[in-house]
């Protein structure tokens, strides 16, 4: 019965005494095109139309069991040509049987094998063939659509495919498809389609215009799933422009330097002026205005000494060296810049750091990142009136990383500013050229962590970044410029 059943010719087992179907194999069954069980009900003189009389005939020639011409009932009432050949059997409860061999002139049951063969192959295969009618309705598609876009074929039927296509292309791909050549000549295209969990996919196809042939009557479009592809070379073509950027920022940084090292000079000779000036002034109650003025020229000298240090500092520095550093300990390398803006923007500054919360990091990368972060903040809340509370904290996140919060009470950032946030070019600043954010997302998600932003419209911005807490084995890294 086995061997039978996946034979590509159709085969019958018939009770001789009563005419009655008893079994029919699957290629019969298809043939016959109804629901597999109801060649059970049927007798065999229904299913072949003249088999009795033929085989008498045959039989009374003597000469036994040969083939004979009849014609195979389908389900749907018309005939089919086959040749049968018997064979007689006998079961174990003693009824007389016949095996009925049906071999089709026409080639039906070999083609329904092939068919069968066929849809397997493109079940498996990674690309779809479908047809679509003028009106944009799915008149035909592979099996393979089940992997691809995740639709049944069923599903898929009948759906419109206008509706599939991602709403910003669909005008688009409608005035593409209209330019198609109603000769058959191929035209690609890569458009979004909607997959069945609702994701959209970047599908490649190719299609051809075959509305005037009378086999086809519609589009014809092969396609392909290259979301993987696309997506490595939008990832590619983002890490270009953030190597271009960091370049960029490092010619920036090279300035910072050169004008830092070159007002060092003057500012120095003016702090030496006013301590001159100090010393050689005699003790007299008259002059006090004056040497106070005098004091406060030499102590901002002094500061302005200390910020171009650190600006000095912060933009020479090529090595990456990655140790535990002590979160405060970071802070401090950037407060003296960090003090004189909040001052700027008329703001207040609440750090809430203990001095045992450690990260491992590089300090400058990270005092850059954090500078970066607070900077945004006192620019988010420099037009709000009221409060303006720029806040610094760290907590343990986990067992694993430590979590750095720089929060402000600006106007806060409606989603689709948020999710924009981290973007090449996007920035809310008059006169920003939307890095910053770029380039720290970078630099710590190379650190192991991550950068995100949480905002309420009306109340603020807080910006997290994760570092490791744990200390590690110190490594040292150099840009190669």
């Amino acid at each position: 019965m086995i061997v039978l059943d996946g034979s590509p010719h159709g085969a019958l087992i018939v009770d001789r005494v009563s005419g009655g179907i008893l079994w029919a194999n699957e290629a019969a069954k298809k043939a016959h095109g109804g629901h597999g069980d109801e060649l059970l009900s049927l007798q065999a003189s229904e299913l072949l139309v003249g088999l009795g009389e033929k085989l008498s005939a045959e039989q009374a020639k003597g000469i036994g069991r040969p083939g004979v011409i009849v014609q195979f009932r389908m389900s749907n009432g018309s005939m089919l040509p086959v040749e049968v050949f018997e064979q007689e059997l006998s079961f174990s409860d003693q009824r007389e049987v016949s095996l009925l061999h049906l071999r089709d002139a026409s080639g039906q049951f070999g083609a329904v094998k092939q068919e069968e063969r066929l849809r397997r192959l493109l079940a498996d295969s990674f690309t779809a063939t479908t047809i679509i009618a003028a009106d944009g309705k799915i008149r035909y598609v592979a099996p393979s659509i089940q992997h691809i876009l995740g639709y049944s074929e069923k599903d898929f039927l009948g759906m419109n495919i206008r509706r599939l296509h991602h709403p910003d292309e669909r005008r688009q791909v409608s005035a593409l498809v209209r330019k198609i050549p109603s000769d058959g000549t191929p035209v690609r295209m890569e458009t979004r389609i909607r997959h069945a969990d609702g994701s959209y996919r970047h599908i490649e196809s190719t299609v051809r215009n075959f509305t005037r042939h009378p086999d086809v009557g519609g589009i014809l479009a092969s396609f392909r799933d290259v979301t993987e592809r696309v997506e490595a070379e939008m990832d590619a073509r983002k890490r270009t422009e953030e190597v271009h950027m960091l370049a960029r920022y490092w010619t920036m940084a090279e300035l910072g330097s050169a004008i830092a090292h070159e007002l060092n000079q003057p500012v120095a000779a003016i702090r030496n002026y006013a301590d001159g000036c100090l010393r050689s002034l005699p003790a007299s109650t008259e002059l006090e205005q004056t040497r106070w003025a005098l004091e406060q020229i030499a102590s901002e000298a002094e500061r302005a000494t200390r910020i171009m240090r650190s600006v000095h500092d912060f933009t020479t520095h090529k090595r990456i060296e990655r140790r535990l550093w002590s979160i405060r300990d970071i802070l401090d390398d950037i407060s003296a810049f960090l003090q004189l803006k909040v001052q700027e923007g008329k703001a207040s500054l609440v750090v809430d750091v203990k001095a045992s919360r450690k990260a491992w990091c590089d300090k400058t990368l990270i005092g850059q990142v954090m500078l970066n972060l607070a900077l945004n903040g006192i620019e988010a809340m420099s037009e709000k009136g009221g409060r303006r509370e720029l806040r610094i904290s760290a907590n343990d996140f986990d067992d694993d990383f430590v979590r750095i919060t720089v929060a402000d009470c600006g106007e806060g950032m409606g989603n689709e500013q948020l999710e924009a946030l981290f973007q090449t070019r996007m920035t809310t600043k008059a006169h920003g050229f939307g890095l910053g954010l770029v380039l720290s997302r970078s630099i710590v998600s190379n650190h192991g962590g991550k950068l995100w932003a949480e905002s309420t419209l009306g109340e603020g911005t807080s910006f997290f970044l994760t570092l490791p807490r744990r200390s590690q084995k110190n490594q040292v890294f150099t840009f190669s410029r």
